[in-house]
């Protein structure tokens, strides 16, 4: 029975990720072939110029045997990198990130009027970034380059994060394949300069997932749960990473690989530390007077109504908000947006293809990440707006190539990453109803970098354990003859 369930669960995770990963690495170079940035035969020597150099320089890092030499060459040259973007591209703070930043400097002056505004009214979740940056803004200064090195550094702990959490199992070089690959990610790099809260929720999540599995100490995993709150308080991810929790833990029980009471206590610990953190921070908010409401979505059918738009692919649609707008906040408008849910999900061939079709333009189109980079203030003309482009989503592809190389290999000891296909099937799947924009991936990326390094030091063993028989067998042909 333990076998069956063993290859049951395998089997399942396997099906669902090579699905996906294969949905993303098909389309994507599909939409790269198809999105004219670049001419096709230019594409073709770029693209090959390109794998060359990165394979280049991953292999290269096996060479570096000290691993305070590596940290500090890796770590310079993406910093090198992000000062010089910055000097090239000063972005300046637009749209609803510029809305927080002001919210931010007004909060310094004791000014909380901005508390009324329509935006905080509907997502008071959004205030836990906007009192991080106060309390930045307060220490430092208005000068938003301090929020950007920030960024920087929160990019760099990101990429240690996720090199300390595959490095729980696997190599010293696998870990550093996901350390080099999170620091020069095109889309990081381009969003160095936006305002962003998605680089300190990343970060925290991540951490909280490498305690998680580092520890067995309830202590820990209390900590783990609070870091998710606090993740969450930045970025409303937290509910999903705890169902996660709970399922990696159920998976775990399912394999035989731990107990039932002893998951049960590791689970639990993390689940109510994560909301007692999350309940102790709205009450202090609320008593203090910094919030009206809890951290929370006071608007919940609005993403939905909005990823149910085939009109507009669940992207934003200016007509569902005239829409939604007819009732002011509360029972009305829930009711209102509950009725177009209901109404969007009769058709159900309708909602598939819709569903097919958000995948499409969520996952593989191109990533806004550049756009959001430049904002309005930056002046690129197109060919560097295409080459850009064009680097992002060759490593893109990359990645995603090699991930789906890892579900094919995957080590029946490593258990811990039942956690992190968890994550990505469980983001991907929420994205089938909420509304999309590919900037969202941003969250997800570290997880598939991980199952990439997998996959590519997979490959390159292979390969490199196949030239050393080789040369073997050769030596004894020789001796023999």
């Amino acid at each position: 029975m333990q076998k069956f369930m063993n290859g049951f669960v395998k089997g399942a995770y396997t099906v669902l990720l090579v699905s996906i990963f294969a949905f993303i690495t098909y389309y994507s170079i599909s939409n790269l072939v198809t999105g004219n940035y670049l001419s096709n035969s230019k594409l073709m020597i770029v693209a090959i110029a390109f794998y060359i150099l990165i394979i280049l320089a991953l292999v290269l890092l096996t060479k570096i045997t000290s691993k305070k030499i590596f940290f500090m060459i890796v770590t310079g040259m993406a910093i090198l990198v992000r000062i010089g973007w910055l000097i090239k591209v000063p972005t300046a703070p637009s749209s609803d990130f510029q809305m927080m930043h002001h919210a931010a400097i007004l909060a310094t002056q004791g000014d909380l009027s901005f508390l009324k505004e329509s935006y905080f009214q509907s997502w008071p979740y959004q205030l836990g970034f906007v009192y991080f940056q106060a309390l930045i803004i307060k220490i430092f200064g208005q000068n938003v380059l301090i929020l950007q090195i920030i960024n920087i550094l929160l990019n760099c702990g990101i990429a240690f994060v996720g090199y300390k959490i595959i490095n729980l199992h696997f190599k010293e070089i696998t870990g550093r394949i996901v350390y080099t690959l999170l620091l020069f990610y095109p889309a990081y790099i381009y969003m160095t300069g936006v305002l962003t809260n998605q680089f300190l929720a990343t970060f925290l999540i991540y951490l909280a997932i490498y305690l998680y599995l580092k520890h067995d100490q309830l202590w820990v995993k209390a900590t783990a749960g609070v870091l998710l709150a606090l993740g969450n308080m930045m970025r409303p991810l937290g509910i999903l990473l705890i169902i996660a929790l709970v399922c990696f833990e159920i998976t775990k029980w399912l394999t035989g690989s731990e107990k039932y009471f002893k998951i049960t206590r590791k689970s639990t610990t993390s689940v109510l530390a994560y909301f007692l953190m999350l309940f102790l921070v709205n009450s202090a908010l609320q008593v203090t007077h910094l919030s009206e409401y809890p951290l929370e979505n006071r608007n919940p059918t609005w993403k939905f109504v909005l990823g149910l738009n085939d009109e507009t692919v669940g992207s934003y649609s200016a007509t569902d908000l005239s829409l939604m707008n007819r009732y002011p906040l509360g029972a009305k408008r829930d009711k209102l947006g509950k009725e177009i849910i209901k109404e969007r999900i009769q058709d159900k061939p309708k909602l598939v293809n819709l569903m097919f079709n958000k995948s499409k333009k969520m996952w593989t189109a191109r990533d806004d990440a550049l756009m959001w980079g430049m904002a309005d203030n930056v002046k690129l003309s197109l060919k560097i707006k295409n080459w850009l482009n064009a680097v992002q989503f060759l490593f893109y592809i990359f990645i995603v190539a090699n991930a789906l190389l890892a579900v094919f290999k995957w080590r029946e000891t490593w258990t811990d990453g039942y956690l992190l296909k968890l994550m990505i099937i469980g983001y991907f799947m929420v994205h089938l109803l909420i509304e999309i924009q590919s900037r969202y991936r941003f969250f997800i990326v570290p997880a598939f970098i991980m199952l990439a390094a997998v996959g590519w030091v997979t490959v390159y063993e292979k390969i490199h354990s196949r030239q050393a028989n080789d040369k073997k067998t050769l030596k004894e042909d020789i001796v023999i003859r």
